[in-house]
């Protein structure tokens, strides 16, 4: 019997040390948060003419594991270019069309990155247009009450970098790229 209860105690060891190779990614300190609409928005700004035209992607999802002490974090989001939602038809047809965002042949952009800096900017690689380019952005850490509650990124990238070389005498070169993620349960919002 004895070798029995040892047995088993060695086996309930093994699989208790298991279970955090098989769960999560995240670390001992680190949070894990999935990213949704309801908690990233995630927006493009990009100036044709005389005026900002303003995109927010409504289906994104992905995973953000972060650790507010050691300042680190890494993030993995995929974005359906279909849903970037603009203010009217007009826009959103030239947008989606084949000269630019074209979702029919590039359905997805996708991010993945890391903090850098002491936690001040992530750097990491965008898929967009089915070009894989590196792409950094400055993060600020947004706080109420003295707790952590949120992320604000921003970043600007050369469209034709990423081979979106359509409408270029209405649209300008430089998208921003502007993110905020909730970390309160809250909708996130733009900073500022």
């Amino acid at each position: 019997m004895p070798r029995l209860a040892n047995r088993l105690a060695a086996l309930s060891a093994l699989t208790l040390a298991a279970v955090p190779l098989l769960g999560g990614n995240a670390r001992a300190g680190e949070e894990q948060l999935r990213l949704t609409p309801g908690n990233m928005l995630a927006q493009t700004h990009s100036t044709a003419l005389l005026f900002t035209i303003t995109g927010t992607y409504r289906q994104l999802s992905g995973t953000l594991v972060f650790d507010p002490a050691a300042n680190t974090c890494r993030i993995d989001v995929t974005f359906a270019t279909a849903s970037l939602a603009l203010p009217n038809a007009l826009v959103r047809a030239q947008v989606m069309s084949r000269g630019f965002l074209d979702p029919d042949q590039y359905p997805q952009t996708r991010f993945i990155g890391r903090c850098k800096a002491g936690g001040t900017r992530i750097d990491g690689r965008l898929t967009m247009h089915g070009q894989t380019h590196r792409f950094s952005m400055a993060l600020t850490k947004r706080f109420s009450g003295g707790k952590l509650v949120g992320f604000h990124s921003i970043g600007r990238l050369d469209r034709e970098h990423w081979g979106i070389d359509g409408l270029d005498m209405l649209v300008g070169r430089t998208i921003t790229v502007i993110d905020d993620i909730s970390l309160d349960g809250r909708r996130p919002h733009p900073a500022g």
